[in-house]
């Protein structure tokens, strides 16, 4: 056999073959594949109530509804029951009062403000044989470090960041960038 029909064969073979392979090794993207419960656990004792709406950031409410519709538009399925979810993926905000509630630093120094400065994402299989994506940590800032972006923008944020890190780097995408 020549080198031409050598490299002729391997193409061809590439050509029928290789579809099968990829689809074979291809793993479930989570959340998208299969179904994800989200938790969002905002402290002991606390719930999305404990914060009510702040005139600069907006409320608890305002992240909650805001990041699982986000994810529903990128493709994910969601659900609010983890018992017949595949994963679930707790969300823990980390909140932060006494935040400048001005939008130009130092004009006004009312800190009775509460801003969540990040979120922290940590996926748990309900199926001890699935693989869980590693915990992501998703920081709220815009320059300067006393100021953050609303609850909505943020959790905007969140889920593209978690978008990125599930499928956006292997695809070679742009790393989402905070809109303050």
């Amino acid at each position: 056999m020549t080198t031409h029909s050598r490299a002729v064969a391997l193409v061809v073979a590439g050509l029928v073959f290789g579809p099968r392979l990829r689809a074979q090794s291809a793993t479930p993207v989570a959340c998208r594949d299969v179904v994800c419960a989200i938790v969002l656990d905002w402290g002991p004792g606390k719930t999305s109530a404990s914060y009510p709406p702040d005139r600069r950031h907006g409320s608890g409410d305002d992240f909650e509804q805001r990041f699982a519709a986000a994810l529903r538009e990128r493709g994910y399925r969601i659900t609010a029951d983890p018992s017949g979810a595949a994963l679930t993926l707790t969300v823990r905000p980390v909140m932060r009062s006494r935040v400048a509630c001005d939008r130009v630093t130092g004009l006004n120094p009312d800190l009775t403000c509460t801003a969540m400065s990040d979120v922290a994402l940590n996926f748990a299989a309900a199926d001890a044989a699935m693989k869980a994506p590693a915990a992501i940590r998703v920081i709220n800032r815009c320059g300067a470090t006393d100021t953050y972006m609303t609850h909505r923008a943020f959790a905007e944020y969140a889920a593209a960041t978690l978008w990125w890190e599930l499928e956006g780097r292997a695809a070679r995408a742009d790393r989402p960038r905070a809109i303050c």
